[in-house]
């Protein structure tokens, strides 16, 4: 009985934080299902926290480019609201990222942000209009003013942030999590080809979670994060999800 009032009690003071630090349901926000039981099990409140301020990292590979996707699509589904994505270059494939089930006509891009400042700017002032449901920005670095004024952005806005940088980086300081995406060898469908993208998906910070890592499959129906097999074991019996 005392573990079990002790337990009560943690419970009640961790929804008070969340509700003072604006974060999730208890602050009146919604979370996004992943859709993946083995990832949405480590995550507060059992998915990803709206309205605040998430990064994601790369290598340089496309793989962090390809997951965002995949999750603004999950979010575009739910929510409808248009997804505004801040990039440095000029060199965003919109049939790659429909590839990952976000479509063209969801995505607003502004192109050729190329100074650290400009892109700050560009996602506070983004974060604060309620008309989009997420905005993604290119970035290299936030220190602690400035990922924080993204949060207390994101929060006011009620827009998801996704802080997307390639290689190595300072990141942002106060995000409420940090995914870490790299390639990993693609799983076969039976078929001749290349067979169906994987990636190796870590959750290395997150605030009232914990970290893990994942590989996670992507299929015309969706991602799912599976148990890798032998080649030999995975095209004769398929593949194992986890749960």
């Amino acid at each position: 009985m005392v573990g079990i009032r002790h337990d009560q009690i943690l419970a009640g003071l961790r929804e008070r934080i969340r509700r003072i630090e604006g974060v999730g349901e208890a602050a009146g926000h919604g979370i996004l299902s992943l859709g993946m039981e083995a990832v949405d099990r480590v995550l507060p409140e059992g998915g990803l926290a709206l309205a605040g301020v998430h990064e994601v990292r790369g290598s340089g590979d496309g793989a962090a480019t390809g997951f965002c996707a995949a999750l603004l699509a999950r979010l575009n589904r739910v929510d409808g609201r248009p997804i505004l994505w801040l990039e440095r270059g000029e060199d965003l494939y919109m049939p790659g990222l429909a590839r990952f089930g976000l479509m063209p006509g969801a995505v607003l891009t502004v192109s050729g942000i190329r100074r650290d400042a400009d892109m700050l700017w560009a996602l506070e002032e983004a974060l604060h209009c309620g008309a989009l449901s997420a905005v993604v920005g290119e970035i290299r670095a936030a220190d602690f003013t400035a990922s924080r004024r993204l949060q207390l952005a994101a929060e006011a806005g009620g827009v998801t942030a996704l802080l997307l940088s390639e290689g190595q980086g300072g990141g942002a300081a106060t995000a409420l999590s940090r995914w870490q995406i790299t390639s990993a060898p693609s799983l076969g469908d039976g078929m001749p080809g290349v067979g169906w993208p994987c990636w190796q998906v870590e959750l290395v910070r997150c605030r009232n979670g914990r970290s893990a890592a994942w590989t996670v499959l992507w299929r015309q129906d969706g991602w799912a994060a599976v148990e890798r097999m032998s080649p030999g074991e995975e095209f004769n019996s398929g593949i194992r999800m986890m749960g």
